[in-house]
């Protein structure tokens, strides 16, 4: 089978959600924050200060490129992946690609006192709002399918997406 790719702001619950999927398809789980981290061996803030956005982009479609050769796996996007075409066209091209949304208010709650989170740390909700429009429109041309991950459990967007990629015929 093919990748399964989940994109979205931070905050809307990638990761959560991953892991719920795997409990009900026969993929590996991986977490491309977490991957560059130990790639670089420094924290996503001590990556932005030491190489800035530029570096950690670049660190994110080098590593998207090699895992995106390998099939059946559940791939918890960074929130800004979908910044650069190239990366829109690795997803598009090795899988399906699903955009988990939520509300500016939602994500500002889970994320605005998260250190590790160096574009959203101790921002405002106004601050927070302005950098999901910002991405607007890249999410919307990566995106195959959206679900709204706000106000639902992770098992309820977990069975949302797999309804959603089997109405599809994405799941053969």
């Amino acid at each position: 089978m093919d990748n399964i790719y989940l994109i979205g702001f931070m905050g809307t619950g990638k990761s959560t959600v991953a892991k719920c999927l795997q409990k009900f398809l026969p993929f590996t789980v991986l977490e491309m924050d977490d991957a560059i981290e130990r790639i670089e061996a420094m924290s996503i803030p001590e990556i932005f200060e030491k190489k800035g956005e530029d570096g950690f982009r670049d660190a994110e479609s080098q590593l998207l490129k090699l895992i995106s050769k390998e099939k059946n796996q559940i791939i918890s996007c960074g929130g800004g992946v979908v910044l650069r075409q190239e990366n829109i066209d690795v997803m598009k091209s090795t899988g399906s690609v699903v955009r988990l949304i939520a509300s500016p208010e939602i994500i500002y709650e889970r994320v605005c006192k998260n250190q590790n989170r160096p574009l959203a740390a101790g921002k405002s909700l106004d601050e927070i709002k302005s950098l999901i429009n910002s991405r607007e429109e890249s999410y919307f041309k990566a995106a195959e399918f959206v679900v709204d991950a706000g106000n639902m459990s992770p098992d309820e967007i977990t069975s949302e997406i797999i309804r959603q990629l089997a109405l599809a015929g994405r799941l053969n």
